[in-house]
């Protein structure tokens, strides 16, 4: 008998106590959130044993800009749901939607605040808290991780447009710094027409 009361205790009030913990960390999140209007950080991608390296900034609502430390002068752009890969180095853009991409939650803090009050259980994996997000008809499958300590995007895991797992971890961040950027994306196509 004494068991059998053990174990009703034990699982009407532990899932209690573990949605108190989860609801703390809830309003922590919910908080740090509202509050960032942009982050400048330093990142490494990793991508089918690929490693690039680059700064972004970005702002919300919606716009990026990363630029990467390669022969090829990459930048990826968001800026009016257009995604643009620029290489500067042969001047070329090539145009995605956002909608399509994985950035059309990253650069949504409103998306990013609703997924964080439905959560029922917070995954932890060493220093960070995942966030997961399902896959719908428009995004991939997306895994934001969070520090534990600063509650700060740390990075996040993703799926890319040829199928392919992007680990993309960030560093140096910065929240709510006064930079002006522009996120011009370079008309390419008018400067060969002048030459």
């Amino acid at each position: 008998m004494i068991k059998k009361i053990f174990i009703f205790f034990f699982f009407c009030i532990f899932p209690l106590s573990t949605q108190s913990k989860n609801s703390g960390l809830v309003e922590k999140f919910v908080t740090k959130f509202s509050n960032i209007n942009n982050i400048q950080f330093d990142f490494i991608q990793t991508s089918n044993d690929v490693i690039e390296k680059g700064s972004c900034f970005l702002s919300y609502p919606e716009k990026l800009i990363c630029r990467y430390q390669d022969e090829d002068q990459k930048e990826v752009v968001i800026k009016d749901s257009t995604l643009a890969i620029v290489k500067r180095k042969y001047k070329v853009v090539y145009y995605y939607r956002v909608a399509n991409s994985p950035f059309a939650t990253i650069l949504n803090k409103n998306k990013i605040i609703e997924q964080i009050k439905n959560i029922k259980d917070i995954e932890t994996q060493n220093k960070f808290f995942v966030i997961n997000f399902t896959a719908d008809q428009e995004n991939t499958n997306l895994q934001l991780f969070i520090n534990k300590t600063t509650l700060n995007i740390d990075g996040w895991k993703t799926t890319g447009y040829d199928g392919q797992s992007i680990s993309f971890d960030i560093s140096n961040s910065q929240i709510n710094v006064d930079i002006v950027e522009k996120f011009e994306i370079p008309n390419y196509e008018l400067e060969r027409q002048s030459n």
